[in-house]
């Protein structure tokens, strides 16, 4: 079978999905695999597996930075305190959140795949990754497959030329509420830096950048790229949350344009509001999209994960909403057109949600 993506901007409730699916005994729900990869070159070439292993398993310095900087990414889910790698030393990056969401024991999964991977032979990206999948899905006797990347709307063009043969959840939340979670959120603060360098090179996407490109940048915008120690101090910048609600318009809009270019029976849409408002009925949306079965006890299980929603430290000033509403306003738009394609509501009568 091929594998399904969830695929969103991001900061609306994607790991909810993961988790709400790994509670099914039929998926293996694999959470971030394309996160680890993004600036990898994540779907180009013919890799040998010791080339491929690589890819998945050195470290990330920024992301270690995040963790020894204690900067509470929750999706960051490693043993860091007990596990046998330490952030000073770098962490594999595959151990940060795709491992410990299959295992408890992400170490010794680790050192099976670091065993049997890099002996695999040269082949295209798209059947390594398969190879990987099938190998975790016979691993863990859950036959179907999916995949899911916080921000990874984005990867729509490369995931369907990787898997031709693939179909997608288009998860998305009320524009204004995931541009206020992304400004608190190390990673997303990167993406929007990386977003800022590719259109001041002309690029089309940040994993084109090369290193040629980035040292044509202003020194600032340089120097945050490229030292991860930094961003800490990045996070202190005076940033307004409408630079995070233009990204995430600019994001949905992308994914919009490549949604609504595949037939229709490749893609569903989900929205948190819904997923968080009635879960069942939600949950079985999207085991009939996925072909599986829908036991009772999954769906209580699954919907036991949708906790009460914790507020932001407050209302924001509400001329300030207004501007971030007037930022996200073409993403909102974007969101409109997926809805009436999908025969949902239309994005202005989701309820609103902040966590």
């Amino acid at each position: 079978m091929a594998p399904t993506f969830v695929i969103s901007t991001g900061r609306c409730g994607s790991t909810l999905v993961s988790r709400m699916l790994r509670e099914h005994p039929e998926v293996l729900s694999v959470s971030e695999l394309f996160s680890t990869v993004r600036n990898r070159g994540c779907f180009d070439g013919k890799p040998d597996g010791a080339t491929f292993w690589r890819m998945l398993s050195e470290p990330d310095p920024a992301v270690d930075v995040m963790v020894s900087s204690g900067l509470g990414v929750s999706e960051l889910v490693y043993p860091y305190g007990t596990g046998r790698f330490r952030p000073q030393d770098g962490v594999p990056a595959i151990c940060h959140m795709t491992l410990p969401m299959l295992t408890e024991d992400p170490d010794t999964l680790h050192d099976e795949l670091a065993a049997q991977v890099p002996t695999w032979p040269a082949r295209p990206i798209g059947e390594q990754y398969t190879a990987l999948f099938a190998y975790l899905a016979d691993r863990f006797d859950r036959p179907v497959v999916v995949e899911r990347s916080g921000g990874s709307l984005s990867m729509v063009p490369g995931l369907r030329r990787t898997f031709p043969d693939a179909r997608f959840v288009y998860l998305t939340r009320d524009g204004a509420d995931s541009a206020r979670s992304m400004s608190r959120h190390a990673g997303f603060w990167m993406m929007l830096l990386s977003r800022e360098a590719a259109r001041l090179t002309g690029l089309s996407a940040p994993e084109q950048l090369s290193s040629e490109q980035i040292r044509l940048l202003p020194p600032t915008l340089r120097e945050y790229l490229t030292t991860p120690s930094k961003l800490p101090e990045l996070m202190r910048s005076d940033v307004p949350v409408t630079a995070f609600g233009a990204m995430w318009a600019q994001m949905t809009a992308e994914g919009a344009r490549e949604l609504l270019r595949l037939p229709a029976e490749e893609w569903m849409m989900l929205t948190y509001e819904s997923l968080v408002a009635t879960p069942g009925a939600e949950l079985t949306r999207l085991a009939d999209f996925l072909g599986i079965a829908t036991p009772g006890e999954w769906v209580a299980a699954a919907a036991a994960l949708v906790g009460r929603p914790r507020r932001a430290g407050g209302e924001p000033d509400p001329r300030l909403m207004a501007a971030l509403r007037r930022s996200c306003a073409p993403g909102t738009a974007a969101d409109a057109s997926l809805a009436a394609a999908a025969g949902l509501p239309a994005p202005s009568a989701f309820a609103a949600a902040d966590v």
